[in-house]
């Protein structure tokens, strides 16, 4: 027996009318409506007539009709409305909560259809399009990349408006959070989060003259200050200035285990980002009005190129001598935080402030940055795709992330191309 379609499937088989015929009520399909974004009702405003009597509103998709029971949508009053149930398999009649029958068809569509479906979905390969996108005109495939990268923007638009609204509606302070999120991108990500929330903005403006108070605060704050064996005398200075502080402050740290310190490079260490970022807190004032105003990666890079304190060019840890060497932010380092960082507050903040110049900016500053050099883009390369900024990255990075990954083909732009042209 032939297995049921998702209903991503049938969503897609429904909104681009794919469906050879509808079997069942005497229903001509005068609009299908659009795909709903959030949980619940597949389909927004469509329109039907059902015996000639036309219809405006959602339409239910299953892969069964009997699915709608088993969810409970006969006993939900949020279902009501729906002026349709479309399905793979027409195994039941479905009602509204008071009991009256919501008319219902069954789509009929090419098994080829159906089969190439299987095919993008089927297997681990994260890439399966890539030979695909790779013949495509340059001109194309920017189009469809740019309807990713801007998805991939609304997505972290929506991250940092949600830290905008715990900040009080105060941008520096979310501004402040993203920043540490940005630094711990991977293994260390939540612990930076809980340092920045832990040891607030605006406290750390309060102590700005100091760039070793502020060492002392953060490193303190992050519980990797207090347990240093053998400690120097620098370290014992940082010490002091935290009990300080942190009194102060009523800050109490957090504990060393929560952050993973192995398998780093000594310049990626967490105690060494942490110092860093020391030195550009203490370095800037108005660092989010200045970001806002740069208009080229080069302006960006001048803001957030700087050098941890003198003590950290003979150390990787504290109070453990080493060879000379200056901390400070990389090449991939500052294009990771023009990428993650900056051209999403400058798109989240155009959006807010209703700025369109600000948000056409931050995707010129993703065009003019560096495309980024990770597994996911190594995979696309590797297919044959070039990429040669950060723009075209992001994009490839929101469909592998979004839609490959989690095999959401039917609903990936690029998925609904290669099932639609064939």
């Amino acid at each position: 027996m032939p297995s049921i379609p998702s209903e991503s499937f049938l969503r897609l088989v429904w909104t681009r009318n794919l469906y050879t015929g509808l079997e069942g009520e005497n229903v001509a399909v005068v609009s299908p409506g659009t795909p709903n974004p959030a949980p619940g009702i597949d389909v927004l405003d469509a329109s039907v007539e059902v015996d000639g009597v036309l219809l405006r509103g959602p339409v239910a998709i299953h892969r069964k009709a009997s699915d709608w029971h088993e969810h409970l949508h006969h006993v939900d009053p949020a279902y009501d409305g729906c002026i349709l149930h479309a399905v793979a398999e027409n195994d039941a009649v479905i009602c509204r909560t008071d009991g009256k029958v919501i008319p219902a068809v069954r789509m009929i569509y090419p098994q080829a259809l159906e089969d190439r479906y299987g095919e993008l979905v089927a297997g681990s390969d994260s890439y399966r399009c890539g030979a695909e996108l790779a013949r495509e005109p340059r001109v194309k495939l920017y189009g469809l990349l740019t309807e990713l990268t801007v998805e991939r923007l609304e997505r972290k638009y929506e991250d940092f408006l949600t830290l905008y609204r715990e900040a009080n509606n105060n941008w520096n302070e979310a501004f402040y959070v993203t920043l540490f999120k940005t630094m711990g991108m991977g293994s260390n990500a939540e612990p930076y989060m809980k340092l920045a929330r832990r040891v607030s903005f605006v406290n750390v403006c309060k102590i700005r003259e100091s760039t070793q108070a502020v060492e002392a605060l953060l490193l303190g704050a992050a519980g990797l200050l207090m347990h240093v064996d053998p400690p120097d005398e620098y370290t014992f200075a940082l010490q002091r200035e935290f009990r300080h502080q942190s009194r102060r402050f009523d800050i109490v740290p957090m504990r060393g285990a929560e952050w993973n310190l192995r398998r780093h490079n000594p310049h990626n260490h967490p105690v060494v980002r942490i110092a860093e970022l020391a030195a550009l807190l203490a370095s800037q004032d108005f660092m989010f009005s200045k970001l806002l105003a740069c208009r080229t990666p080069d302006e960006v890079r001048g803001i957030l190129s700087v050098s941890a304190s003198e003590y950290w060019t003979t150390h990787s840890r504290l109070g453990v001598k080493g060879p000379y060497s200056v901390k400070s932010f990389g090449e991939m380092m500052l294009d990771n935080l023009c990428i993650n960082l900056v051209a999403p507050m400058m798109f989240t903040y155009g959006k807010v402030s209703g700025e369109e110049q600000l948000k056409e900016t931050a995707i010129e500053m993703l065009e003019r940055t560096g495309a980024e050099n990770n597994i996911y883009i190594r995979g696309w390369r590797s297919r044959g795709i070039e990429i040669e900024n950060a723009f075209f990255s992001q994009g490839l990075l929101q469909l592998s992330k979004t839609y490959c990954d989690k095999k959401r083909c039917a609903e990936c732009i690029i998925g609904r191309k290669a099932l639609c042209s064939r």
